[in-house]
């Protein structure tokens, strides 16, 4: 498999769901030990905070997850995974991030960062594991563009590469 691929049959935001809930389960079995960054990239209303809530539940996670676009960072615990799911939406400086103490959390081992927006952010884009890219096309359905940027991304994407594509 190579660093990308393109995942274009999900025909609403449910099938959009149930996919994100089978990737995580799966990662977590191949991938779990390790720190993950992963970035989201689409318009508003693609289903980013969809896919990160649907990610959580494929976890086990089973409280209110809601969008961190003010909050900036929202950090669940899963049995041995740590999730922090960021959104750079409303970011204006990338001086913010230090304060809401990111740095404490990034590597470290069963950690995954999700990040919404990342390329607000300059470089974070680029450190990032994976990237999604989730784009509406028509009425509901969606089109996934995925790319893995590191070794750790292309043996998670490896694992799901048959699921998504």
């Amino acid at each position: 498999m190579g660093e990308s691929f393109l995942n274009n049959d999900l025909a609403d935001e449910a099938a959009l769901a149930a996919l994100a809930a089978s990737v995580a389960r799966r990662w977590r079995t191949v991938c779990g030990d390790h720190a993950l960054s992963f970035g989201l990239l689409g318009s508003l209303g693609a289903g980013k905070t969809v896919w990160v809530r649907a990610m959580l539940q494929g976890l086990g996670y089973t409280g209110r997850v809601p969008s961190p676009t003010y909050t900036l960072m929202e950090i669940y615990d899963i049995e041995d995974i740590s999730l922090i799911h960021m959104d750079f939406y409303r970011l204006v400086d990338a001086e913010e991030l230090e304060f809401i103490g990111l740095r404490d959390w990034q590597g470290r081992e069963r950690c995954w960062v999700v990040a919404e927006w990342p390329d607000r952010v300059p470089g974070w884009l680029a450190a990032c594991d994976i990237s999604l890219e989730i784009k509406v096309c028509g009425d509901s359905a969606r089109e996934l563009s995925w790319q893995a940027r590191t070794d750790i991304g292309r043996r998670c994407l490896a694992a799901v590469a048959r699921e998504c594509a």
